[in-house]
């Protein structure tokens, strides 16, 4: 059966790649970090608790509601919650907020102005003044290695800036990266990069991939996951 889908799919231009987010697959890089930090959390990001089961994690969203949403859906035990954004110094900012048909548009909240396509799904848009923490004030408050994961919609460099001493007590990061010009002023994909290099971090691994409508859809984003390089 297997054979046959994947026959169908490479007569149709296209070919089947494992689901990389989850901890079957993650397992094999072998990361064990003592303190995760969930990034951009709205409704919470499952498969990484999953993964790293034996870690604390901690929370970290601006968005009222999502503290209460992720309680509710019980996937984690235990976790500290911060209702901040996170920047490269302390202040505040306004946090873009859709609203959409299905419901989802609080996944694709940002403190910058989006400029895709996506846009035309939009109803509505909601501007909230939230406060702007640097990730290096509320992980110094935790011991140990770290795990780190960010989904903030274009904002990921602002959040590597402020994490310069997180970054090097991370073993792994994982975010969401932008190929495409989705946002107004967004950062390349190469001042990511080499911004988790000088913190000795590298690329390792493409984890999933948003396309484009249609068969000759370019990527919009991508996540991936970067970790420490072999001695």
């Amino acid at each position: 059966m297997l054979a046959d889908v994947r026959s169908a799919a490479q007569a149709e231009g296209m070919v089947l790649y494992p689901n990389k987010l989850r901890k079957m697959y993650l397992g094999g890089y072998e990361l064990n970090p003592d303190v995760v930090f969930d990034v951009g959390v709205d409704g919470g990001t499952r498969w990484l608790y999953k993964t790293f089961e034996g870690a604390k994690f901690v929370l970290i969203d601006p968005q009222l509601g999502s503290e209460e949403a992720v309680r509710k859906r019980d996937w984690l035990p235990d976790f500290d919650f911060y209702a901040t954004a996170l920047g490269a110094v302390a202040g505040s900012a306004t946090l873009h907020v859709p609203t959409t048909k299905s419901g989802g548009g609080s996944a694709m909240s940002s403190l910058l102005t989006r400029t895709d396509a996506l846009v035309d799904s939009f109803e509505d848009v909601t501007d909230v003044e939230v406060p702007i923490t640097p990730l290096d004030e509320i992980s110094a408050q935790y011991e140990g290695r770290f795990g780190l994961k960010i989904d903030t919609e274009g904002f990921e460099v602002q959040v590597l800036k402020g994490g310069s001493e997180t970054l090097q007590r991370c073993d792994f990061v994982i975010l969401e990266m932008s190929v495409s010009d989705r946002f107004l002023g967004a950062s390349v994909p190469s001042e990511i990069i080499s911004l988790l290099a000088r913190a000795g971090l590298e690329l390792r691994d493409v984890l999933a991939m948003a396309h484009g409508g249609g068969k000759k859809g370019k990527p919009r984003h991508m996540d991936m996951l970067f970790t420490r390089w072999a001695a």
